[in-house]
């Protein structure tokens, strides 16, 4: 398998079904109690449709589609919706996005597993902090430098007037980090593959197709 490069982010998608995926063991006692218990982590996954597209827009999908090879090549892929943050700056109400892009960094090694990490936007390398502001969103997801795994977070994330907060995120760390690993916040790309090996590619006799694909995150 390898990795091929970022989807194509033209035309875009129209409709989004996102799913989250976690296998809970699940043991009934004659007294009726239950007993629940996991040993695997959260997979995203989803139904992403396009727009009714003509044969100019569709060709550079079904061409990056052929490299795929059904699920053996993965991707990188962008979620309407999903991949965007919706904090807003607590003073004008506007996107943060752009106020803290590249600037969220770890703070302090962390352990695989882990659930609450230490975050910064005062990294010891940099000169300059953002503080006191919603940093994210319940909802949001964001994904470590070193590793693909995307992670959701599950509370609002307001950053202090030295910039530090923490950050609380599920499923728990797939991988360890290390102190001043980059934490992408917005626009974070899912690395994905296809969930099956054949692709229907729906031709109109109109010269219009009308596609959709369905995409599982690989780690």
């Amino acid at each position: 398998m390898a990795y091929i490069g970022t989807f194509p982010s033209s035309p875009g998608f129209n409709a989004v079904n996102f799913k989250m995926n976690t296998q809970t063991k699940i043991t009934r006692a004659a007294s009726g109690r239950t007993i629940r218990a996991t040993n695997s982590t959260t997979l995203w996954s989803g139904t992403l449709a396009f727009p009714v597209m003509n044969l100019g827009e569709f060709r550079p999908i079904q061409g990056f589609m052929a490299q795929t090879q059904g699920p053996l090549n993965e991707f990188d892929i962008v979620i309407p919706g999903v991949s965007e943050s919706q904090a807003k700056d607590i003073t004008t109400g506007a996107s943060i996005a752009d106020i803290i892009n590249g600037r969220v960094f770890v703070e302090g090694a962390h352990s695989a597993g882990d659930t609450t990490i230490a975050i910064t936007t005062f990294p010891d390398s940099a000169s300059t902090q953002l503080g006191d502001q919603v940093l994210l969103k319940a909802g949001d997801v964001v994904r470590f430098a070193n590793h693909t795994k995307v992670y959701m977070v599950t509370t609002d994330i307001n950053t202090d007037s030295g910039g530090l907060a923490t950050l609380n995120i599920q499923p728990g760390l797939v991988e360890a980090l290390a102190d001043e690993e980059a934490v992408t916040t917005n626009n974070v790309p899912f690395r994905m593959m296809m969930s099956g090996d054949v692709q229907e590619f729906n031709y109109r006799t109109d010269n219009l197709i009308a596609y959709e694909i369905d995409v599982e995150e690989t780690i």
